[in-house]
């Protein structure tokens, strides 16, 4: 425990009692802090560094206050510890140290969406689906599954073990891998037979927009322009409002994206896409699962509001707010909920999510060979079928 520390905490409430004691004599209006409240404060701390079982240093308790306050205020807003907070970062640029695996964070675990090709967890035989349950033999539970994406991350070169449950084998896999500087790629494309391309975004990233331009310049090309264009947004969380805005834009033109209410009128904002679109009259299908969250339903909702593309899957998962992140002095952060969002009709979509026009059906695809996506044939079909299909600027056929 510092003693600069202990004494800075000292100094501050302190400093926050006397403010009180020489506004003791005014009245408290509703939610305010009244002098009580600032000694029950004082008083809790005191109780806590005295009478706890376990010697709790400063540190940990300023930043355990600091996290209860915003995590009482909406499930979004977060305290950032330096970690957490260059992790952030590293998301948004996508170049990191790591391991080169996407997952999704469940109850007691992490699942394995897929690794990225050539990259240390490709390469040590991670495989989809796979649960990882310990890290540095550090086991997962309910309570550390958030922290738990940072440790998978760390310097270039630094080792890491996981020990991974998979169906089928009766006993846990341990896997040692080294990390290494991953780059991420936040759109790729596929192309299928018919004509069909497939262009998937993983995150929404600073330079999202740039991929995707890339990616729509070679299939403007006469000869590469496709009958239908599958957008697969499938376990997509989201990421960067600007990069959804850039994204949508690509497909509408000058049409409103998204707009935003904040608690401050000056602060709301409306973003509208330019005049133009890139594969105009090309039919569209966006794939979207019970993943797809915030900046993939701003995305998606966009496109379903002006009859741009038809969305296919599942609800998604309801985000429908807009989190700033601020940088703090001890290197950490705060993320902090500053805005709701709502698609160019109105919709909210935080709890409900984006209903799909049409809902996955795996049924129908039950007989596929190993290796097809059922989502993927599903839209082709739609596309085939041609009964009810957007080609832009709202024209249905």
């Amino acid at each position: 425990m510092s003693t600069d520390l202990t004494h800075c905490l000292r100094f501050l409430l302190t400093g926050l009692l006397a403010a009180a004691l020489l506004l003791g004599t005014l009245p408290v209006r509703a939610g305010q802090v009244s002098l009580e409240d600032l000694r029950a404060f004082a008083d809790a701390w005191g109780y806590i560094k005295a009478h706890h079982v376990d010697d709790i240093d400063d540190r940990k308790l300023l930043e355990a206050a600091i996290r209860g306050m915003l995590s009482e205020l909406d499930p979004h807003s977060n305290w950032l510890s330096p970690d957490e907070f260059r992790n952030v970062e590293e998301q948004a640029s996508g170049r990191y140290g790591g391991l080169g695996i996407r997952i999704s964070v469940q109850e007691d675990h992490l699942r394995v969406i897929d690794a990225m090709r050539d990259s240390p967890a490709k390469r040590a035989g991670l495989m989809p689906g796979d649960r990882i349950v310990a890290i540095d033999d550090r086991a997962l539970t309910s309570e550390n599954t958030g922290q738990a994406t940072t440790w998978l991350r760390g310097t270039p070169g630094t080792d890491v073990d996981l020990i991974v449950e998979r169906d089928g084998e009766k006993d846990s896999l341990r896997f040692a891998l080294r990390r290494e500087i991953i780059h991420r790629n936040s759109a790729t494309l596929e192309t299928l037979p018919g004509g069909y391309a497939v262009i998937r975004l993983r995150q929404f990233q600073q330079n999202t927009a740039t991929e995707l331009d890339d990616i729509l310049a070679e299939l403007e090309r006469e000869e590469a322009r496709p009958a239908g264009l599958v957008l697969d947004l499938r376990d997509n969380p989201g990421g960067m409002l600007h990069a959804a805005v850039a994204v949508a834009d690509r497909f509408l033109s000058d049409k409103l994206v998204v707009y935003t209410e904040s608690r401050n009128a000056e602060e709301n904002l409306s973003l509208s896409s330019h005049a133009g679109e890139n594969l105009a009259g090309v039919p569209m299908v966006v794939l979207v699962n019970q993943a797809s969250a915030s900046a993939s339903e701003i995305v998606a909702g966009a496109l379903q509001d002006h009859a741009r593309a038809m969305i296919l899957g599942e609800p998604t998962f309801g985000k429908g707010s807009v989190q700033t992140v601020w940088p703090l002095r001890n290197g950490g952060g705060i993320r902090l909920t500053t805005a709701r969002y709502f698609t160019p009709l109105g919709r909210s979509i935080e709890e409900f999510g984006i209903e799909p026009d049409v809902r996955a059906n795996p049924a129908r695809h039950a007989d596929l060979p190993d290796g097809q996506d059922p989502l993927v044939e599903e839209a082709l079909a739609l596309f085939r079928s041609a009964e009810r299909l957007y080609r832009g600027s709202g024209q249905i056929e």
